[in-house]
């Protein structure tokens, strides 16, 4: 079976992360695989081409499609045209994100590939395209899928109540996590690193940093809890253009002893042995990669209960779940954590266990049940 795994890159994102893993685990004997990508290559492209997954990239740039021109036409004719040349001979099309899944369901009519399965790995509040003209192209585009992908059932949910997607063509497959190396010994230095001492609890957080990820209700936390919990330590492992709003909040409060930025370029998992505590404070997830890179590394979690969160965690036994935009609960739970060791040890264990159930194979083998029960159909 031939199968094309079809993105806007494969930049370090955790839905490019999944598709990463995903590639490295199904079994070569039965697929053979290769990436499209629609605009850039991203740092993944190598780590794919080092697992034997050949890349193209059809050059479609974000910003000549800014407005719905001619431009954007003739951009768009020509990524169409290199995209039907290279499917010429696959049996699957598994479109990630949604311009990828656009751009394959406007192909579709031309490239007439027997099978197109699209992926919804975020909640309707985020993944639906900011202008209504984009809306309308998206929708078009999903009404030509044969099947859809979700990563939780909260997503899953979405794309029947919002979207109107026939409930039999919705799929749910989780994300897979791969532990990290828990190296202890790396534990005072990666603190070092941050400035904090090995007496510290260290609550890290690791995201982008954007708006709708709670960072600056963490912040805001921080100062309240290390008021009554000098011990606290916050770092926050991610880029991005809440930057420099963070950076004066922190100031703003006068917490640059106690809360980091920690501008990650790479995969920040090896970070993990540093934390003592992780929160993720979204307003909106649908299966949180961060959550599981945690739980996998045996970390207590404090999370929002918010898309598919409380899919991996079960409040009080393997993690803490609060209310998303609640300031007041998030800094009661990281101070009731910061504050019990036990607990901390007790929430810790049990995530880890609960993060067995979503491994590589798990993910793999759902997968490729679905892609064999799909050509299956379509012949």
């Amino acid at each position: 079976m031939r199968v094309a795994l079809v993105s806007p890159s494969l930049r370090r994102g955790g839905a490019e992360r999944q598709m990463l893993i995903l590639a490295g685990a199904l079994p070569r004997d039965d697929v053979e695989l290769r990436f499209i990508l629609l605009a850039e290559r991203g740092p993944l492209a190598d780590e794919a081409e080092a697992l034997g997954v050949p890349v193209h990239v059809l050059g479609l740039q974000a910003a000549t499609c800014r407005g719905l021109g001619i431009r954007c036409a003739l951009a768009l004719a020509r990524s169409v045209r290199s995209y039907v040349r290279l499917t010429r001979d696959v049996d699957l099309v598994d479109a990630w994100l949604v311009p990828a899944l656009t751009l394959v369901g406007l192909a579709q009519p031309l490239a007439r590939v027997p099978v197109f399965m699209a992926g919804r790995r975020s909640l309707a509040d985020v993944a639906r395209p900011r202008t209504a003209a984009r809306r309308l192209v998206a929708t078009l585009a999903m009404r030509r899928a044969d099947a859809f992908v979700a990563n939780s059932q909260a997503a899953a949910d979405d794309l029947v109540a919002v979207d109107g997607i026939d409930p039999a063509a919705v799929h749910v497959i989780r994300n897979a996590v791969v532990p990290p190396a828990i190296d202890v010994q790396a534990r005072d230095r990666i603190r070092a690193g941050w400035g904090f001492g090995p007496g510290d609890c260290v609550v890290g957080c690791v995201g982008s940093l954007q708006s709708g990820k709670g960072l600056p209700e963490l912040v805001a936390a921080a100062a309240a809890v290390s008021k009554r919990r000098p011990e606290l330590r916050v770092v926050i492992v991610g880029d991005g253009p809440l930057r420099s709003d963070l950076e004066r909040q922190i100031a703003a409060h006068r917490l640059e002893e106690v809360v980091r930025l920690d501008v990650d370029s790479g995969d920040a998992r090896p970070l993990y042995p540093g934390f003592d505590l992780a929160v993720q404070a979204s307003d909106s997830e649908s299966l949180p990669n961060a959550v599981l890179e945690a739980a996998a590394a045996g970390l207590p979690i404090v999370a929002t209960a918010v898309g598919g969160t409380a899919e991996i965690l079960e409040d009080g036994v393997s993690g803490v779940l609060i209310p998303a935009r609640d300031p007041a609960a998030l800094s009661a739970a990281i101070e009731g954590l910061v504050g019990d060791s036990a607990a901390r040890t007790r929430l810790g264990t049990a995530a880890a266990i609960r993060a067995r159930a979503f491994t590589p194979a798990v993910l793999a083998e759902a997968t490729l049940d679905l892609y064999r029960s799909l050509v299956r159909q379509d012949r």
